[in-house]
């Protein structure tokens, strides 16, 4: 995972932070744009100085420091192996195998993190060898068979060239299916393939025992030496451990959420003056033209902060394990990085659920028809006035909160400020010049608590209670302003308080009353997460205080027993990758997710077998186990790739064409199969096209390196590592086309260093092995030619005999989330339930009964993030392809990513609300009659069933119907809605009066009910 180091979305604002932290006393608009690249616009800004067309260039390639160094750290071992080469021991002992040094250190990914590096290199070197010994075993069974049926001294031999093929068609087959069952053994696995595809097509020219022997020897050691130099320059020069990336991560999580209550901030003082129901009309050039409607710029913003959070979330899914792992030397533990986790995780899901106010406005919208603008024409119509009255109560509402919500946005954001001060996140900020030599007068500071400050946690404690105390002002300007007067003191002594409530609006039309009701519920919605918000980052800032980086001593931190028996025990599991972890089959596929779904997800029922009883039906089972080994689809997959591998390897094997073979080097095309082809996705035209220019640019960079230094041996290898730098560009920062950057390099790589090594070793030793000398002019192209052959086979061969186009990957991996998705909900169902019953145990998922729920819980949650992130990137990339008959329903795809979005949010603040349901103070609370009061709720609301199997059920078909193709059943409907709010009144008219509005469970039901509807709103999408 290279890029995890210098490219991942925490590096955009982790290498930038001390570039965007100002002094506290600056706006917040200053502190933190929505976008995360602002705080470099604004720093430019701020010194009134024009950027240079360089630092322009700079800032749109997204390039920082550390990914600068990456590139040039990428670079150093191909460089130093053609360099090493230049000795003359070197070149004896490597003969005409020196250039694939060079392109095994280059495989090596040095630029991984440490603990990923030294797991996927001990991989690389066991398939190495397991590779070499399966190659020999197969090179002396060819020549046993030559000696078996020579029957005069012929350099072809049937036998041996039909032994050899069997072998290679076995072992492609076999490794490919390892490729697709386990996203970790990437690389490894194409280093297998590559040796067998060597050691295979070179196979049918020995004669002898010994011939073989030191063909396999040498190859060997060529292999081994690239991975040791690789090893080198990953262990000792610029170093990067998965702990330092995990940080990094952390920092620009934090960033994130700073800027995302800032983006939040925008918003919700924007809802003050503007129409929260529309889009805003953009004007063309020409002005006969319509108008086109675009979301507002604080919706974007909220958009792209939010995206990024859930980027980064899924992201630190993936390599927190790994930092955990990790032997090192450091102040925080594998427990401490759990923790820091955990919290961040608590301030995610309530902020993911604070920008579903955009949705939820847009829901009311799409409910009463106010999607467009209004024109104007139409003022007078009874829906514009409604609309018209409804922006305006809702401009009066946020006008009133203003200073409440502006306030407690500007502490939550200084406690994340605290937060990346303490664990030393961010560099503190510059104290001022003492204007005299006096000390700091302490009356002149006052009461003023900064971030950094000892009592900085008691000052966001008490801010955040006053916050929640001052939510009942809000609340009755919102009752006065419906024509309810209160009582002064009303709601201390709400079941005594006397209000006035005219006739007319207890007479009110339904309509009314839901659209009033609807208001109160948002408004409530708003103030818990905010204040849920704050509860978070409050115990965050303990967390903090608690680990005080400048207070702590660094110790060797060590794994632990059980956690290195963990990774040992989980090799060989199904891991969940990212679109981005380039040590993987998702990162060289670039853009789809892998995510193990379970042995539920894919193992079905036999319909034809009953479980075995006895020992022979057992053993019967076992032998079931080949045919269903056999059909499943990794096979599939490792059949097609050893087909595209033989029907480029058939020329090598047979008579006529076997020089031919050997003289244009068509082992490489072979290589190049290994390469491209991958499990998770199958090829579009355009990537197909796109590989074809970068080998294209290969072959032009190739020339520039040797005709720009004249040929000059030292010169050349500087130039190498200058563009092997500047193309590992891509796989740092353009994961999704890592295959391209990736043959691009060694393309260019493998005609510069056969060249060297032909001026090293000379022509007569470099075509002892019955390749021609060609030079690099005509080399260039033999080479991309051969490179674009390969690519063509394996493109072929993906559409062949059935396509695997990546449409079909997005439609499974889609399904996948479906799957999740009645996953997650069936989890959250069973602890919605356990904590509104009031179970022993439910009110802390630290029990033993709520902590295997609470870690599924946070397991699964994850694994949806990934999905998501993989999902929404596809998604942007759709635009780049070429249709291939009818055109693909992207905006259908699109509503149903948005909605099995929407449904994870808002699944997941049903679970977060429910927690208010088992908060001691609300149950043991000193005044009897609001006590009284909850115990009623909570009992009627048990009753109610405000979760339901029946959704559960309704998303495992839709994940079933999308996945397999298949229609769903007719007549299917969706879950009817629960109507929370009426059944609780006709339970009790009394539950939800006004009295009762202020009670921490009313804001938690209000949560709930809007979660309930909003998902059953996106259910009924999805069956549209």
């Amino acid at each position: 995972m290279p890029n995890s180091s210098t490219s991942s979305p925490a590096d955009g604002v982790a290498d930038r932070s001390d570039i965007n932290r100002t002094e506290t006393t600056a706006s917040p608009e200053q502190q933190h744009g929505p976008n995360q690249k602002a705080g470099v616009a604004g720093a430019a800004a701020k010194d009134g100085k024009e950027k240079s067309k360089i630092a322009k260039l700079w800032g749109k390639l997204d390039l920082d420091v550390g990914t600068v160094l990456m590139m040039m750290k990428a670079a150093l071992p191909p460089a130093i192996a053609l360099a090493m080469y230049e000795a003359d021991s070197v070149a004896q002992t490597y003969s005409t195998l020196g250039y694939l040094v060079a392109i095994m250190s280059i495989l090596g990914f040095c630029i991984m993190p440490r603990a990923k590096f030294l797991q996927t290199m001990t991989f690389n070197v066991i398939s190495c060898c397991i590779g070499a010994a399966v190659g020999l075993l197969m090179v002396w069974s060819g020549v046993q068979a030559r000696l078996h049926t020579m029957t005069a001294p012929k350099a072809y031999n049937s036998s041996q060239s039909a032994v050899c093929a069997i072998w290679l068609f076995f072992q492609i087959w076999i490794v490919n299916t390892l490729k697709a069952k386990f996203p970790q053994f990437a690389f490894p696995t194409i280093i297998y393939a590559i040796f067998v595809n060597v050691a295979a097509t070179y196979g049918p020219q020995f004669t002898t025992t010994a011939q073989a022997e030191s063909f396999i020897k040498r190859l060997l050691e060529t292999f081994l030496t690239g991975f040791a130099i690789a090893s080198g320059v990953s262990l000792f020069i610029i170093p990067v451990t998965c702990r330092k990336v995990v940080m990094k991560e952390f920092t620009g999580y934090i960033t994130a959420l700073r800027s995302g209550l800032q983006a939040h901030r925008a918003y919700l003082q924007s809802l003050e003056t503007t129409d929260m129901f529309g889009r805003v009309a953009t004007w063309t050039a020409d002005d006969r033209k319509k108008p086109k409607k675009k979301r507002k710029v604080e919706i974007e913003s909220l958009k792209g902060v939010l995206a990024a959070i859930t980027a980064l979330h899924g992201k630190l899914h993936g390599d927190l394990p790994f930092a955990k792992r990790e032997v090192a030397y450091g102040k925080l533990g594998p427990e401490d990085l759990s923790e820091i986790s955990k919290h961040l995780r608590a301030i995610m899901i309530p902020m993911t659920g604070l920008c579903s106010l955009v949705d939820i406005f847009g829901r009311f919208s799409e409910l009463n028809g106010w999607e467009d603008e209004s024109d104007g024409d139409n003022d007078e119509s009874e829906t514009d006035e409604l609309r018209k009255k409804t922006v305006s109560d809702w401009n009066q509402i946020m006008t009133s909160v203003h200073e409440p919500f502006g306030n407690i946005i500007q502490v939550m954001d200084q406690g994340l400020e605290h937060v990346m001060l303490r664990l030393q996140l961010a560099k503190p900020p510059k104290k001022k010049k003492k204007k005299s030599s006096g000390a700091v007068d302490p009356e002149a500071k006052g009461d003023l608590v900064q971030p950094g400050d000892k009592g900085f946690a008691d000052y966001l404690d008490s801010q955040s209670s006053i916050f929640y105390q001052g939510k009942e002002v809000a609340l009755r300007e919102w009752v006065e302003s419906k024509g309810i007067k209160l009582a002064p003191g009303f709601f201390e002594h709400s079941d005594k308080a006397v209000y006035d409530e005219p006739e007319e609006i207890r007479l009110q039309r339904y309509p009314t009353h839901q659209r009033n009701q609807r208001q109160l519920y948002l408004l409530l919605y708003m103030e818990f997460l905010l204040y849920s918000i704050s509860q978070a980052i409050l115990a965050f800032v303990r967390f903090a205080d608690e680990h005080d980086l400048s207070v702590l001593k660094s110790r060797l931190i060590l794994p632990g027993k059980r956690r290195f028996r963990k990774w040992v025990m989980g090799v060989f599991k199904v891991e969940d990758t990212s679109n981005d972890d380039s040590a993987t089959v998702s990162g060289m596929n670039g853009n789809n997710t892998v995510i193990y779904m379970g042995e539920a997800y894919k193992a079905q029922k036999n319909p034809e077998h009953l479980p075995p009883e006895n020992v022979f039906e057992k053993i019967g089972d076992w032998l079931r186990v080949i045919p269903g080994f056999l059909r499943s689809a990794e096979s599939a997959f490792g059949l097609r790739c050893a087909c595209a591998t033989m029907s480029i390897a058939i020329v090598a094997f047979l008579a006529d064409t076997q020089r031919f073979f050997i003289e244009q080097r068509l082992v490489w095309a072979m290589i190049m199969v290994a390469i491209s082809m991958t499990p998770t996705a199958g090829q579009s035209v355009f990537s197909f096209i796109l590989r074809i220019v970068g080998t294209i640019i290969a072959m032009v960079v190739a020339f520039l390196m040797w005709y720009i230094p004249d040929q000059k041996t030292a010169g050349i290898i500087v130039f190498l590592w200058l563009f092997v730098a500047l193309g590992f560009y891509v796989p740092l920062k353009q994961p999704k086309f890592l295959v391209t950057g990736l043959i691009s390099v060694v393309t260019a790589t493998l005609i510069v260093g056969y060249e060297l090594e032909v001026r090293k070793i000379g022509r007569q030793l470099a075509t002892s092995n019955g390749q021609p000398y060609y030079a690099i002019y005509l080399l260039g192209p033999y080479r991309l030619a051969t490179v674009v052959g390969g690519l063509a086979v394996a493109f072929i061969w993906t559409f062949f005999p059935y396509p695997i186009s990546e449409h079909s990957a997005l439609r499974q991996t889609l399904g996948g989330a479906l799957y999740l998705s009645a996953n997650f909900y069936s989890i959250i169902h069973e602890t919605v339930m356990a904590r509104i019953r009031g179970d022993e145990g439910a009110e802390s998922d630290e029990s033993p009964q709520m902590a295997k729920l609470a870690k599924t819980r946070n397991k699964v949650f994850a694994k949806q993030m990934l999905l998501i992130e993989g999902l929404n990137m596809y998604q942007g990339f759709l635009k780049w392809e070429f249709p291939v008959g009818g055109k693909f329903p992207k905006k259908e795809y699109e509503t149903i990513i948005k909605c099995v979005t929407n449904i994870v949010n808002y699944t997941s603040l049903l679970a977060y609300a429910s927690k208010t349901f088992t908060d001691p103070l609300l149950t043991c609370n000193a005044d009897p009659n609001a006590a009284q009061w909850f115990q009623d709720f909570r009992k009627i609301i048990s009753s109610a069933n405000i979760t339901s199997h029946e959704i559960t059920s309704m998303l495992a078909l839709l994940s079933s119907s999308i996945t397999s193709g298949q229609p769903l059943p007719p007549y299917l409907t969706a879950p009817q809605s629960y109507k929370l709010s009426q059944r609780l009144e006709m339970e009790d008219r009394d539950i939800l009066s006004i009295r009762h509005v202020a009670e921490p469970g009313y804001a938690a039901f209000a949560v709930i009910q809007i979660s309930t509807r909003c998902i059953h709103g996106d259910l009924e999408k999805l069956l549209l």
